[in-house]
């Protein structure tokens, strides 16, 4: 039987080769047959390699992955902008992430209320312990009583008071701002002070200073952008409705990367 962590990496590793590909073209179409072809390739080996396999296994619905990837296939048939390749891939890569965060829930798993882990070994003032302890409290009550949004905003503030932490621990903060994915001023070129970086960029350095696994990275990724449907417009435009499944999927990302933060 496949695993579908191997699988949908693999899928992820498929994209990221094509949205390469396609990024260094400085022309608005794509009209080298060999890059499309490729493109192809990668549109055919989700249908006809990775998507049978996943398809035999206890999952959600595969149509929300397969739209993307039939969009890159239809459009090697013709002469398709730069943009509309990119576009499709990067949805096709959200979608992926969000499937291989479905097989991540153990199966069984419940949100029965958990006791908080011990945040003294990260963060020594008492207060901000406190103020831990209670968010990951009120993450549990929202998801019961059926505030699947509302807990999934809390999540991502608890783990990014947790990447902070993690970062002011550091007696040395030196690898942090020479990291590669260490966000950047666009005025100066340089890293920006911690105090203005965002979340996604405390994702980005931690799993390159290896704090988080790889697929700790992409999962977080997609937590992130869920936590952004807290904006109104935001979440209209992209017409997500945020389920008990979402919630409970990201309560177990958010406690596997927290022990990963934590250790």
């Amino acid at each position: 039987m496949i695993d579908p962590q191997v699988t949908l990496s693999t899928v992820l590793e498929e994209l990221r080769r094509g949205q390469a590909v396609v990024a260094r073209h400085k022309d608005r179409q794509i009209r080298n047959n060999d890059d499309r072809d490729l493109l192809k390739a990668i549109a055919h080996s989700w249908f006809r390699s990775h998507r049978p396999g996943l398809a035999i296994t206890t999952g959600p619905d595969l149509s929300a992955v397969d739209l993307p990837f039939q969009r890159i296939l239809e459009g090697t048939d013709r002469f398709t902008s730069t943009r509309g390749y990119l576009k499709a891939i990067k949805e096709a890569m959200s979608q992926v992430r969000a499937l291989r965060a479905h097989y991540l829930i153990p199966r069984g798993s419940t949100t029965s209320s958990e006791i908080p882990p011990r945040f003294s070994t990260l963060v020594a003032e008492l207060f901000m312990q406190r103020i831990l302890g209670t968010r990951w409290e009120e993450c549990q009550r929202c998801i019961s009583s059926g505030a699947h949004l509302a807990a999934t905003v809390m999540m991502g503030g608890l783990l990014e008071a947790l990447f902070v932490a993690r970062a002011n621990a550091m007696p040395d903060k030196a690898p942090l701002f020479k990291a590669r994915q260490a966000p950047i001023d666009r005025k100066t070129r340089k890293p920006l002070p911690l105090a203005e970086w965002t979340l996604r960029g405390y994702i980005d350095v931690a799993h390159e200073l290896g704090w988080i696994t790889r697929s700790g990275k992409d999962i977080a990724v997609v937590l992130r952008d869920c936590r952004n449907l807290i904006h109104p417009e935001k979440q209209r435009s992209l017409g997500i409705e945020l389920s008990e499944h979402d919630s409970k999927m990201f309560w177990e990302i958010t406690k596997s990367l927290s022990r990963q933060l934590l250790n």
